[in-house]
Parts: C-alpha cells; structure tokens; sequence
C-alpha cells in the first residue's frame, strides 16, 4: 500500500518534488536511528525471553523518548546546512516528528512475544491510514507539505493501537527515566544500533549524496527506483521481522531447529530472489515506464542494478539476524562498519564522475561484502562449519529463465514474464527445490 502510494506521488508530484520528498524521507530515517539507539531490535529479544512485559516496556519506551528529543534537536541544529529546495525544510521538521511516535509504539514487544497477527493488523492500519489519505488529499504538486502531516498521522494511529492493546494484555507502566540499570540496556541495544545505522549507510547514503551533489531530481529518478526495489522485498522484510525472535527462541531452545530454520530459511529466499533478479535486469526499463511514466525512464539503470544489492540483502538477512539473535552482535557490527565504510567511500569517488550509476554499483559492491563476512562469521561463532544448502536448483532455474526472456524479445513484456517465470518454475519442479506449500508453511511460521 505504501509503494503505490508512492507511485501515486511520483506521478502528482513530479520528477523534482517527488525528489524533495525523498531527499527528507532519506534524512528521516537517519533520524529515527538516531531516536531508537538500537532499543526496539534489543526490546523484541528480550521480550522473546520474560514474561513482565510491562516492566521491560517501562524500560525502553522512556529511554526511547530522550533519545527521540535528542534526535529532533540535532535536525532543528543542522536545518540551515541541508540544499535550498522548494519547501523542504518544512517536510523535514513535520518528518522529524515522527520520531515520537516511533518512541511510543509497541510493535517489538508483540513481535517479541510473536503475536504476529496482533503485530500485522496494526501495521496495515498504519499503512493503509496512509495510502488512503494521500489517494484522498494529494492531486498536485500544492500537496507536498502535506505528505509528511499524513505520515505523521497514520504514526500515531499505529503506535494508539498498540498501546490500546499492550494495555489490555500486559497492563500499564510509569514513562519515568530510572538511571539504574540504564548502561546495562543501552549497551546491548547501542551495539545492534550501530550495527543499523551502518545498515542505513548502505541503504540510503548514496540517495543522500546524490541529493547534496546532483539536485533533487537525481534523487527523485534514483529513489522511484529503490521504491519498486523495497515493495519486491516487502514479503522478506515481513518475514524476516518474524524470524529474528524465532531464532532468538530456538538458538536457546533446540539448536538443531536453529540449524534447519537457517538453511530452510536461505533456500527459501535464494528460491525467491533469483527470479525477481533475472526478470527485473531484463524487463526494468518496461516496467518502470509502465509505473511512474517516461519521466522516470532515467531510473531504469540503477534499478537494473539494485535488484542485484536487494537479493544480497534479503541473503545476508538471515546470517545477520542470526548473529544477533545469538548475542554475537558484536560481530555483526564489524560487518556492517567494513560495509558501510566501502560503501561511504565508493559513492564519495564514483558519484561525482558516475552519477547514479556510481551509486547504485557502491551499494551493491558493499552489500556483497556484508553478505560474504555474513556468513563467514556465523559459520565460524555460531554453528561452526556450516554450509550453504545446495542451491544449483534456482541457479539453473535462473539461466534458463533468462534465456527465456531473451529468445521471446519480440513477446510484449507481460508475456515474457509469465513465460519466464514458468520456466523457472518447471526446472524447481524438475530439481525438487523448496515446494509451493512448504513455502507458504514457513512464511506463516514467521
């Protein structure tokens, strides 16, 4: 619902607006790191282990907001250094609110007790509170400043109902900052923190770069195509969001179960990424244009080129969270430093001489050194030797489907997509990869 709503935007809006729009949603991120200090990631795991979930909410939810206040202070401090676009300086203010709602929502601590129903209903309140409101209000580009009022409100719509719900189930806790035993929570949290923030280097420093380098409709082009990027990994991250306290839960439980968890779950998703590689590198172009319009055909290139860093993402995801479910996340920051250090430094050289290009191939270099150390790191600490499962299947699969899409040019692309795609499928069938409805199983498992 949030992609078409960004769609919706994108044409509305246009190229330079929809570009200002982006350059604050990237600056706003950044600013929610900040705001959660790694608490909501550390508040799931240990909600995933107690059963007094009002004292642990007492703990987090105060913590979370000084370091809410603390990050809408350095946005009011460093307003005056950001580009001088159109209205943006406003966007980012009614954006950087939003760090209070995060502060008070609940979501970790019924992910933590993997209620994912309770945990679901809230976010599609949220996030279709949103997407309602835009298709409702926005019918121009006079409706940019109200982009950022309508996030701010489905926020807090989302972070009432959980509160309603915690209170209901968990019952109420004091918001008062106690001193004592603080360290001994921000440690932790500050450590999977960090590990995030580097995270977030990798995800959205070349958007931010570009917009500080080449304008906002450079932003506007690179961002259209990271959007159709995240609605292919929207199925992954909700997956994901429920893997992290199963694995927490099964690591300390039955370790054998941990094991298979892991390597279903990276078949399970190489099984699904390579698809949406191979047909986005052939089709981008044709499906960019058919979402955002001509206008957008410049965001073809690096989205070719960002379907590559998605499917290493979604790759790295479970050896990531493994590693932190596991109390390793020490390690996990290493990872994610190296990383974000080569990603910081390509953009920095390849972005003045290579524009988006350069961007979207930093990202993508950065986040298969992630993936790799990833893995080498949790088969050296967590489960020592280790392999990857056999995955000759979607790899064979993969070259077969792009020969498909390359023999059927002539085919308009809906058709050379489909066709592809049963190619794919027919030689899962004939390798015996993972099955429709273990598929399905294991999604509704997390």
């Amino acid at each position: 619902m949030s992609f078409f709503a960004f769609v919706y935007l994108a044409r509305v809006l246009g190229v330079s607006n929809f570009g200002v729009l982006e350059f604050a949603g990237s600056v706003l991120t950044y600013l929610l790191l900040i705001a959660d200090g790694g608490l909501e990631m550390w508040g799931t795991r240990e909600a995933s282990k107690t059963a007094d979930l009002a004292g642990l909410a007492a703990r987090v939810v105060p913590l979370r907001l000084l370091l809410a206040s603390v990050s809408f202070a350095i946005l009011l401090l460093l307003l005056p250094l950001f580009p001088q676009y159109p209205k943006l300086r406003v966007v980012l203010v009614i954006y950087g609110s939003t760090v209070f709602a995060q502060a008070v929502n609940l979501k970790w601590a019924f992910l933590g007790q993997q209620n994912m129903a309770r945990a679901a209903r809230g976010l599609v309140i949220g996030q279709g509170l949103f997407a309602g409101t835009v298709l409702a209000f926005i019918h121009s580009a006079r409706g940019l400043v109200w982009v950022p009022v309508l996030r701010l409100g489905s926020d807090l719509a989302t972070a009432v109902y959980f509160a309603r719900w915690f209170r209901r189930a968990y019952g109420r806790f004091p918001l008062v900052v106690k001193l004592s035993g603080v360290s001994a929570v921000l440690r932790p949290a500050l450590t999977i923190g960090l590990s995030l923030a580097m995270g977030l280097l990798n995800y959205n420093f070349d958007a931010v770069l570009l917009g500080f380098l080449r304008g906002a409709t450079f932003v506007g082009w690179y961002n259209a195509a990271y959007k159709l990027i995240l609605v292919g990994m929207s199925f992954p991250i909700s997956y994901f969001a429920g893997l992290f306290p199963a694995l927490s839960h099964q690591y300390f439980e039955n370790r054998e179960g941990f094991r298979l968890l892991v390597r279903r779950t990276v078949k399970l998703w190489f099984l699904f990424a390579v698809p949406l590689v191979i047909g986005g590198t052939f089709l981008g172009g044709r499906i960019i244009t058919f979402l955002y319009g001509t206008a957008y055909m410049n965001s073809a290139a690096p989205f070719r080129i960002l379907l590559w860093s998605a499917a290493l993402v979604v790759l790295r995801w479970v050896y990531m969270d493994s590693l932190r479910a596991t109390g390793h996340q020490a390690l996990d920051v290493r990872c994610a430093i190296t990383s974000a250090s080569l990603n910081v430094g390509l953009n920095i050289l390849l972005i003045p001489r290579y524009g988006m290009i350069g961007a979207a191939s930093a990202t993508t270099f950065a986040d298969c050194v992630w993936f790799v150390m990833a893995y080498l790191y949790f088969r050296r600490s967590v489960l020592p030797g280790e392999r990857l499962p056999s995955l000759w299947g979607p790899v064979v699969g993969g070259a077969a489907m792009a020969s498909a899409l390359w023999l059927t040019r002539p085919v308009v692309w809906p058709g050379r997509a489909i066709l592809s795609l049963v190619v794919y499928l027919a030689v899962q069938a004939l390798f015996g990869s993972v099955r429709l409805r273990q598929f399905f199983e294991m999604s509704q498992e997390n």
